[in-house]
């Protein structure tokens, strides 16, 4: 992928592998125990589909869900799928992801008439980067009154400065790069003394970008 001047890779976690009563995890072996939440509300026939669910937040959106009734269904992208199967050894484990993965595009409805019987899909959340088209794509076909449209520049960096420059506001000059010459091209045209961010087009916080102050630098970088 090119690299955005002006201008991570997502954070990986492994799944667990669960054999009960023991759950085999990165570190080892460890107790599962299944505890019951205080209180189950009654079903709505709401659903709330849970993208790419990673990272310490699910376990509040279930039991925020268990409290109100609704059902969290959980949904793999097939970016993160991928990134989460890359490892494994175990065919059905990589089985087991890919037939959590979310539909493909144009198969969303077919997929939660047939997964979810009817049920009132109220919004989509997403747990990663790497999701987020995949989130947005099923909010927009499955939610259509909480959408306002597929917007490639909510997630490209790039054509974020793009689209700010286009409604006339301040953007910072930028210029895609693949290769240390395009880079150096790109350089050549700032003024002095030279400052410039590399970053990549997606990610996430701060990983993967730096700022340079000479051509040394920035080529590192690159």
């Amino acid at each position: 992928r090119g690299r955005r001047i002006s201008t991570s890779r997502t954070s990986r976690t492994r799944p667990i592998r669960c054999t009960l009563p023991l759950c085999t995890g990165t570190r080892g072996p460890m107790l599962c125990l299944l505890l019951a939440p205080a209180a189950l509300a009654a079903p709505t026939g709401a659903a709330l589909i849970y993208c790419d669910p990673v990272g310490y937040e699910g376990r509040y959106f279930r039991e925020a869900c268990e409290a109100r009734g609704v059902l969290l269904v959980r949904l793999w992208s097939t970016p993160y799928a991928a990134m989460l199967s890359e490892d494994l050894e175990d065919a059905e484990e990589r089985a087991a992801i890919q037939r959590g993965c979310a539909p493909a595009a144009g198969e969303e409805a077919a997929w939660a008439e047939s997964a979810l019987s009817g049920m009132a899909i109220t919004g989509v959340l997403c747990g990663s980067d790497a999701g987020l088209a995949t989130a947005e794509r099923l909010q927009h076909a499955l939610v259509p009154a909480r959408t306002n449209g597929l917007v490639p520049a909510r997630r490209d960096k790039y054509l974020m400065h793009e689209a700010l420059r286009t409604a006339g506001l301040a953007a910072a000059r930028q210029s895609v790069v693949r290769s240390w010459e395009e880079a150096r091209s790109f350089l050549s045209t700032l003024p002095p003394p030279l400052r410039v961010v590399l970053k990549p087009r997606r990610g996430h916080a701060g990983l993967r970008v730096g700022l340079a102050s000479s051509e040394p630098q920035a080529r590192h970088m690159v």
